[in-house]
């Protein structure tokens, strides 16, 4: 088993292990931003229990753009890029955006609008970086 372990070690067999998980790390944020949003629940400063799943799609969604800037620090070698990192946080959190004024009726007529400028804007990058390779 030690063999095995050591091998393990060098070669790094399962290739989609990262060198430094941050998994727990994540659900620890997670755990910290639903506490954040049920306070501020019961703190009135959101009216509705919907609120509280947009409001932790945002902060979740901050929490996976700085995990982009660590792995733009330290990238890995078979994880995914720093850009796939920071596209699906500025994606939570632009849906948690769009969510929370959905509920509160904000500016609705343009939330269709804005998701999809988001997403377009990230294809459009995505492009021009695989164009550039």
């Amino acid at each position: 088993m030690k063999a095995f372990i050591a091998i393990h070690r060098k070669y790094r067999l399962w290739g989609f292990m990262p060198k430094k998980p941050v998994g727990v790390l994540s659900l620890g944020i997670l755990i910290i931003v639903l506490a954040v949003s049920a306070a501020a629940f019961a703190a009135n400063i959101l009216v509705n229990v919907p609120e509280i799943f947009s409001l932790t799609l945002i902060l979740f969604g901050f929490w996976i753009i700085v995990l982009a800037g660590i792995r733009t620090a330290n990238p890995e070698q078979y994880g995914g890029g720093a850009f796939n990192t920071f596209s699906g946080g500025i994606l939570i959190t632009t849906l948690g955006v769009v969510w929370l004024f959905h509920i509160r009726a904000l500016l609705v007529e343009y939330l269709l609008v804005a998701l999809l400028l988001v997403v377009g804007i990230l294809v459009v990058v995505a492009g021009v970086r695989a164009w550039r390779k």
